[in-house]
């Protein structure tokens, strides 16, 4: 590192009584020896000034090793820093997308191309306020049928803006096939020839009709006048194939039944190296709902993926986490009275006012699974007793999946309940706000499951780190991320207003993201767990901990809502401005005068 540290001070009036007092000690042995005097108190000097070098030296020591530790803390935080903008460079970077839409453009279908050309740039508007660092590009391919002339077989626009798009669409003409079948795989072999090149690719098919081939429906032989098309499905399969190696993400909009066979071979061809996933149209007004939704969820699953694999790094760490455990699941219960009582020692967090985090330890019997019921992203789930006043309560045993040196470590897991507890104390603030009382809209209380650190031994011996906290049934749901994902389909205005009160009543220290878990008490309370924390305090919160550059994601695709403006929290500078669009369940309840 560059960083210069200014030098250790020198103690100049310490160091020179020593040196003055060394000479005369020298003079004085001098002296016995040459016994010129008999009267010097020799012992008493030499106490004296050893007394006084041990003195300067501790001083010294003091003060390198505060300076040591600045520097440990300056480097930690300067490599911290320098992680955390390379996931915000790959979080923007999963925001690039190649879109295209493949479209039957028969008679039956204009309808739909209509929607496309008609809801673009609201779509694009859309989409941009969702994801506010969106670099998209369109293309469309349009197939018709076989018994065409082959220069109105297909309609194809190569990768471009959205103005280039919507004026080719305007123009797009749909044509009368001579059956009920469509020249799918055609549609499927322009698409493989398109310049895909960005991070993110989408394809969405939107067709009433299936492939020509027996393999592909189940229609009468009339409906198909090329019947023995693909008969032996080479043909579709090394389409799909092509799909794979292309990472697509092919969303297909279901209109009619017709189509479902050649949809199931579809699946099939993908060998289970991709999805795809069939959403059925008709369930919308227009297509708008369904392109949202298709490339938020795309979008999002990037991010997801991108910071399980960043979040367990460690500034310290200088190699890759990649070696897991070996693991065998089971699903079922243990039965609990053949096995063993074990004493373990535990550490609890209790917060204070200063939202620093104090120990506590306990000891409690327990009994643990041998294998992990369920996993995470990034720790493995394991069936859980705790004796508590004489009874047996049901508990969850949670420890990372990584075995690597420095993966499992104490304060990784220290840093999980800091984390929680420091969540669970700003909700408690939050739920006794008199202000949420006076108002109209549906304010639920929030709640973190609290979690403890114990200490078991595998059975090789060594030292074992478990998080434990109470097992909790019910279904859990994520509404948010570390990184400004949002649940659109449910915001949950109470968990965003809280994730902004948070920043606001820390004064920019900290914000409480990643909201996960269920509703409980007829939907009136959420009960969470594993939060995340952004703080400006880099070595707070583990690896999820992405500082000011995380509370910046979350602010950009976070909309004030009702609960926000009766806490009246400030609009921050990097929310989106609000939009005219028609169709988003994020934009309901909120106000028009709030964060504009």
């Amino acid at each position: 590192m560059n960083n210069k540290f200014p030098q250790t001070a020198r103690p100049a009036n310490t160091l020179s009584d020593i040196a003055a007092l060394r000479r005369q000690l020298d003079e004085i042995e001098r002296l016995e020896r040459e016994n010129k005097s008999g009267n010097v108190r020799l012992d008493q000097i030499k106490n004296q000034c050893d007394a006084l070098q041990k003195d300067s030296v501790d001083k010294l020591s003091v003060t390198a090793k505060k300076q040591l530790h600045a520097y440990e803390d300056l480097e930690y935080v300067t490599k911290r820093t320098q992680e955390i903008n390379q996931v915000m460079k790959a979080l923007n970077n999963a925001e690039s997308v190649d879109l295209c839409f493949l479209m039957d453009c028969t008679n039956s279908m204009q309808r739909y191309i209509e929607d496309v050309k008609n809801h673009i740039f609201e779509t694009v508007e859309l989409l941009k306020t969702r994801f506010p660092h969106l670099r998209l590009r369109l293309a469309f391919v349009g197939y018709r049928d076989l018994n065409l002339p082959k220069e109105k077989q297909f309609s194809i626009l190569d990768f471009t803006d959205e103005n280039e798009f919507h004026l080719f669409v305007t123009m797009v003409k749909c044509e009368y096939g001579a059956d009920k079948c469509e020249d799918v795989l055609g549609g499927l072999a322009k698409v493989i020839n398109l310049s895909w090149k960005q991070p993110v690719r989408i394809l969405i098919h939107i067709g009433d009709a299936p492939s020509h081939g027996q393999r592909y429906h189940d229609l009468l032989v009339k409906h198909d006048h090329y019947l023995t098309y693909d008969a032996d499905g080479s043909i579709g399969y090394s389409y799909i194939q092509e799909f794979v190696q292309l990472e697509l993400k092919y969303y297909f909009g279901r209109l009619t039944r017709h189509t479902d066979k050649m949809i199931e071979q579809f699946c099939n061809y993908t060998e289970k190296q991709m999805t795809i996933e069939q959403i059925e149209v008709n369930n919308f007004t227009n297509l708008l709902p369904f392109i949202v939704e298709s490339v938020s969820q795309s979008i999002s699953k990037t991010s997801i993926s991108l910071l399980k694999k960043h979040s367990f790094n460690d500034a310290n760490q200088t190699q890759k986490v990649d070696r897991h455990r070996n693991i065998i699941f089971d699903e079922t219960e243990p039965i609990w009275s053949g096995m063993q009582t074990k004493k373990l020692q535990v550490i609890k967090y209790v917060c204070n006012d200063d939202l620093r985090c104090e120990e506590i330890e306990q000891s409690w019997n327990i009994k643990i699974a041998e294998n992990p019921f369920a996993e995470g992203g990034m720790r493995l789930a394991y069936y859980g007793l705790m004796q508590y006043k004489g009874r047996w309560e049901k508990v969850v045993f949670k420890e990372y999946k990584h075995i690597d040196s420095g993966a499992n470590t104490k304060d990784k897991y220290l840093q999980l309940l800091d984390c929680q507890t420091v969540a669970e104390y700003l909700a408690q603030k939050f739920n006794q706000l008199p202000e949420l009382s006076n108002i109209k809209t549906v304010v639920k209380k929030i709640k973190f499951i609290m979690a403890k650190l114990a200490f078991d031994r595998s059975k090789d011996g060594k030292r074992r780190n478990l998080t434990q906290e109470k097992f909790i049934e019910g279904t859990y749901k994520k509404f948010s991320n570390n990184a400004g994902f949002v649940d659109y389909n449910d915001p949950s205005w109470t968990l965003q207003a809280f994730s902004h009160w948070t920043y606001e009543h820390t004064n920019g220290d900290m914000i409480v993201v990643d909201l996960q878990g269920i509703d409980i008490g007829d939907n009136q309370t959420y009960l969470l767990t594993d939060p995340c924390i952004h703080s400006t305090d880099l070595k707070r919160f583990g690896g999820t901990n992405l500082g000011t550059a995380g509370m910046k994601r979350f602010f950009q695709t976070h909309v004030c809502n009702a609960i926000c403006l009766a806490l009246k929290l400030t609009p921050n500078k990097y929310q989106p401005a609000l939009t005219t669009t028609k169709y988003d369940r994020y934009f309901v309840n909120q106000p028009k005068t709030v964060c504009q």
